[in-house]
């Protein structure tokens, strides 16, 4: 019988994937997700391999932007 609870080890699970972007910050262990209107959620879908290092550029870049200003100016 296979264990039920397989634990994987950190270190593996941060180096099978290659980041598609050039940026070095630390990621969340936990991903966001998001569901968008269809055809924002078609144009998006059609970057195809930059999907993921565009989302996160334009996610950060808002946060910063509207969220972390608001922090700083209370």
């Amino acid at each position: 019988m296979a264990n039920p609870n397989p634990v994987t080890p950190l270190k593996f699970k941060e180096s099978q994937f290659v980041r598609s972007d050039c940026t070095t910050d630390s990621l969340a262990h936990i991903a966001l997700s998001v569901r968008v209107p269809i055809d924002v959620d078609r144009v998006v879908r059609s970057l195809n391999h930059q999907k993921s290092s565009w989302l996160r550029r334009v996610i950060t870049e808002a946060a910063r932007r509207e969220l972390m200003q608001e922090e700083g100016e209370s």
